[in-house]
């Protein structure tokens, strides 16, 4: 498998602004003056999405009187044009630098762990590691970014390193995301189970101690999954010893089988974000 790591300059200036946290104070200055300079321009709210249901009545409203194609064109013109603008300010500037700095350490850090990883997740997963390539677009690691777009091999990835190895860790389980998506049976599950391999199982491994569910302090996993995860750990370690499954999706089977998913009216296609 073939991990590239990259910055697209136009998600990183979206997703900062679309994030709650900031980087750095500067960047709240430069958010409050473009919101001075775009608010009247419905553009700009597909970057800010506080008011894009305003935006979108706003380009309804223009249906009525230009063609869709048109209309559409005149708003992604308008848009590249606030991008370009930001494009040029300092803050930009070295928000880029920052991130830039920030996807050395990931990739030193995914480079010198790599091989080990792989290997582990296909040999606990039951899956065959292929040679797909997958492309990690980085953002600022202040603003807690993790999620897998399935389907089309891309991760997107900014974070603290709240403890050691973390980019490795949380950077496999986005690939887990990517290996089981148009396989698993029940979203909800499958997150689950890839929460025990990765946050839980690959973070005690690589780092050569620790304990489920907490690491340094930090609580792990998504809280929304805890209880489930605690449920099911009994029968992960069963797995883990005794390789009563072939693969996690004949282990996720068997749970949905044994109807120990929690809570037990899921449905089983429920979406849940991959992340």
């Amino acid at each position: 498998m073939k991990i590239e790591f990259k910055i697209n300059k136009y998600y990183l200036v979206s997703h900062t602004i679309a994030s709650k946290i900031k980087p750095f104070s500067a960047w709240e200055k430069l958010e409050d003056k473009l919101w001075g300079k775009y608010k009247n321009e419905p553009a700009y709210y597909f970057l800010n999405t506080k008011h894009i249901n305003w935006t979108i009545e706003q380009i309804r409203w223009e249906f009525l009187n230009k063609r869709i194609e048109k209309t559409f064109q005149e708003t992604s013109f308008r848009l590249e044009k606030i991008y370009k603008d930001i494009f040029k300010t300092k803050e930009f500037k070295k928000l880029y630098k920052e991130t830039e700095e920030y996807l050395k350490f990931v990739k030193n850090e995914w480079d010198k762990n790599q091989k080990e990883v792989l290997n582990f997740i296909s040999k606990i997963s039951g899956i065959k590691i292929s040679n797909k390539k997958v492309t990690v677009f980085i953002t600022h690691p202040k603003l807690h970014n993790g999620r897998a777009l399935t389907g089309k091999n891309i991760i997107l990835w900014g974070h603290p390193e709240d403890w050691e190895n973390y980019n490795t860790v949380y950077l496999c389980h986005e690939l887990m995301h990517l290996l089981t998506w148009n396989c698993q049976k029940n979203p909800f599950l499958m997150h689950t189970i890839v929460e025990l391999l990765t946050d839980n199982e690959l973070r005690i491994k690589l780092n050569g101690s620790g304990k489920y569910f907490k690491e340094n302090g930090f609580e792990i996993g998504h809280h929304e999954l805890r209880k489930l995860s605690k449920k099911l750990l009994p029968y992960w370690k069963k797995y883990l010893k005794e390789k009563t499954h072939k693969n996690i999706f004949e282990f996720e089977k068997f749970l949905i089988k044994k109807r120990v998913v929690y809570p037990p009216s899921l449905p089983v296609n429920r979406p849940v974000p991959a992340h």
